[in-house]
């Protein structure tokens, strides 16, 4: 805040806080609200391979890598699934390599945690990331974005914003139109969007997505600059994203214009001096500095995206009531056409996630976790789970008499059907080892029977697995048997593994005893823990087998081979 008024030096200090005007002189004051406007504290620019670039803001944490979890993800073979993290400490910006395979290098020196300022070059794989601590909103002839408080504008005409999603009436039939004006409005709405679609078109790149909205503002009004400000999310704070200019230079906006589209959700249109202290010492300079400014919002189903300005000082009063319309049917035509590139991009990502998360969980779960209802804990806790294993049967000396491509083939066909029983019984994929399967109920779901859904799930795949041989007899292949093994316990479940490769898994004595019980049942066998056919309820036939001294226990353990399910009335 000024202490003093740049045209008469009288001390402002008695007249209270910020003031329009000198209350001595009646000059006008400026009082920048800052330097500049950055687009946020932190930020990194991602080059990738193939030229293209993005922006990204950084949270308090920051991870990077391959994987979708990722804040940022990398689609670079040679980049790890969690490659490095940039965390905020003490207000700076630290990189640190999360013992990647290929490393982490800030201007071309491999380092393990490195302070970053701003330009620094982040180079992972072949993707190369330009770290931002404050960043001006930059258009192709280099001009920055400045804000001021000014006097309060002038508002010659305002305008309600257009959002074509909402309207109601639409364009009216030829006949019902009796009125020139309303043929002229409807006109020019159609020549805005045919213009914008005609050079904007299915952009999905942000930069140049903004760029060419500011083009065709600048192709159908005679604007000197234009700027898009996007409001930062959760609050209703301007950052400036794209610029463009005629000739080069700053750009000076005016705080109170832009609060005031904010604040009315109305496009307004202006003549307003914007006082650059450089120019405090004269009077007649502040007044050339008189121009047209026009402001409308970036509106989408009553959400306000951001602020598009056009301004030029050529003369007062060079835009007019029309060019006002005008400028918010673009305005109409860009934020619908922003909202959908975000869109597509929360679509993009959401498939990446189904995909990840559709290798092991069945398609109801993967439904329940893409809509927050499903909490994957990354490190682990403490739950009672089902455990089944299921292994192939004399698979060593299958593999010694056929083709690799033929026991490849096998075992992708014997994995599709006890996955899908798996699935079909609300069941989680835990993982493939050799030609064993390992699934798990009671995690991340837990249900009152999941113990009775994994027997039902390993008599399904024996079901299943009869019908497969038939279909093997017919062609003359080999038989396929199988052994199961199902044990119910505490254990400890959620993400584990290391930075470069991390799985959703159940470890403990419980899972290990199950691996046991698997290698007891023969060809054809479903054989179960006292507690699993327990907890497993009526409604199971099973018959018992001897108890078994298995690995690990220093007591013979309680087994049952089950049978089948028993017949109700």
């Amino acid at each position: 805040m000024p202490t003093h008024c740049p045209h008469c030096r009288a001390p402002l200090s008695a007249f209270g806080p910020l003031l329009p005007v000198c209350p001595s002189c009646r000059g006008a004051l400026s009082v920048p609200l800052s330097s500049t406007l950055p687009t946020s504290s932190a930020w990194v620019t991602v080059r990738s391979p193939d030229g293209s670039s993005i922006d990204y803001p950084l949270a308090e944490t920051t991870r990077i890598g391959r994987h979708p979890i990722n804040a940022i993800k990398l689609s670079d073979r040679e980049i790890s699934k969690e490659h490095a993290e940039i965390a905020k400490v003490d207000g700076e910006a630290w990189v640190q390599d999360l013992n990647s395979s290929n490393g982490t290098f800030v201007n071309g020196r491999r380092i393990t945690r490195y302070k970053l300022k701003d330009g620094d070059e982040i180079a992972m794989g072949g993707s190369l990331l330009v770290f931002h601590c404050s960043r001006q909103a930059t258009g192709p002839n280099g001009a920055g974005v400045t804000m001021v408080q000014s006097v309060a504008p002038q508002v010659l005409a305002s305008v309600q914003a257009e959002d074509p999603r909402q309207s109601q009436s639409g364009f009216r039939p030829e006949r019902e139109i009796k009125d020139v004006a309303d043929l002229r409005r409807d006109y020019e709405k159609l020549r805005i969007a045919n213009e914008f679609h005609r050079q904007v078109g299915l952009e999905r790149d942000l930069p140049t997505l903004y760029d060419k909205i500011l083009k065709v503002a600048f192709d159908l009004l005679n604007a000197d600059n234009g700027v898009i400000l996007l409001v930062e999310p959760g609050t209703e704070r301007l950052r400036p994203e794209a610029v463009r200019r005629r000739k080069g230079g700053d750009v000076m906006l005016s705080q109170t214009l832009l609060d005031q589209v904010v604040c009315t959700r109305e496009g307004v249109l202006t003549q307003d001096a914007i006082i650059d202290s450089r120019f405090s010492a004269a009077a007649s300079i502040v007044a050339q500095g008189i121009r047209s400014a026009m402001a409308v919002p970036l509106l989408s189903k009553g959400e306000l995206w951001g602020v598009l300005y056009l301004d030029t000082r050529e003369r007062a009063g060079a835009f007019t009531e029309k060019d006002l319309r005008l400028l918010s049917g673009i305005a109409a035509q860009a934020a619908v056409a922003i909202e959908n590139v975000e869109l597509a991009r929360r679509i993009e990502q959401e498939a990446e996630t189904r995909a990840h998360l559709s290798r092991f969980l069945s398609p109801a779960l993967v439904e329940q976790a893409q809509r927050g209802h499903l909490d994957l804990k990354k490190g682990g806790e403490l739950v009672e789970v089902s455990v089944l294993f299921a292994d192939i049967r004399g698979f060593t000396s299958m593999t010694e008499r056929a083709q690799p491509q033929e026991i490849v083939a096998l075992l992708n066909e014997f994995f599709e059907l006890t996955v899908d029983e798996v699935f079909a019984h609300g069941g989680v994929l835990d993982k493939f080892i050799g030609d064993c399967l390992m699934a798990l109920w009671g995690a991340p779901v837990v249900r009152p029977d999941d113990p009775a859904r994994a027997i039902r799930a390993a008599i399904d795949m024996q079901q299943s697995l009869v019908e497969y041989n038939r279909e093997r007899a017919e062609q003359g292949k080999t038989q396929v048997a199988m052994g199961i093994g199902i044990n119910t316990g505490l254990a400890v479940v959620g993400n584990m593994g290391s930075s470069k490769r991390l799985e959703y898994t159940a470890i403990g004595d419980s899972v290990n005893l199950a691996s046991r019980l698997c290698s007891l049942a023969g060809e054809g066998q479903i054989v179960v823990s006292g507690l699993t056919l327990e907890r497993g309820g009526a409604g199971i036939h099973a018959r018992a087998l001897p108890e078994a001294k298995v690995k690990g226990k220093e007591k013979p353990v309680p087994v049952f081979e089950v049978l089948g399910l028993q017949a109700t009335e």
